[in-house]
């Protein structure tokens, strides 16, 4: 119980900003970077968080979404991998569906925000958020 009240009030003390503003939008941080800070085992910080939900603003998620790893820029700094997810979102809700984006040109226009990033792992990406590949998207005017 104490280390489960450490390790939330961590990650909670972290994500203070992201907490109150907007939840779409925390920064990067692993079960890694967490275990190093408390000095526990990763593992106890894996266990800690797993099956555990918290209500921010009258939702209820899981702990677990509030670690995330990093995705580097072009200019050095690192964004989250769930902000990376929350833009790809956004990008294909707003296209064109007779004329829909494909991998590559989602690829480009992150690159264009300078985010570095793989065709493959927006593939990914995009099948997490379960969202259909270009030719499934495809609206007939």
């Amino acid at each position: 119980e104490e280390t489960m009240c450490r390790v939330t009030d961590f990650i909670l003390n972290f994500h203070k900003n992201e907490v109150i503003e907007n939840i779409d939008e925390i920064r990067s941080l692993t079960i890694k970077d967490v275990s190093t800070a408390l000095n526990l085992h990763p593992s106890t910080i894996n266990r800690a968080v797993s099956n555990k939900y918290i209500e921010i603003n009258n939702k209820v998620i899981p702990l677990k979404n509030l670690l995330s790893h990093a995705v580097k820029k072009e200019n050095g700094e690192h964004t989250s991998k769930v902000a990376v997810k929350k833009r790809i979102e956004e990008i294909i809700k707003s296209e064109d569906k007779r004329e829909p984006l494909s991998d590559q040109a989602i690829l480009e226009i992150l690159s264009k925000e300078g985010i570095i990033i793989k065709r493959r792992t927006i593939a990914k990406y995009r099948n997490a958020l379960r969202i259909l590949p270009t030719y499934l998207r495809k609206k007939v005017a």
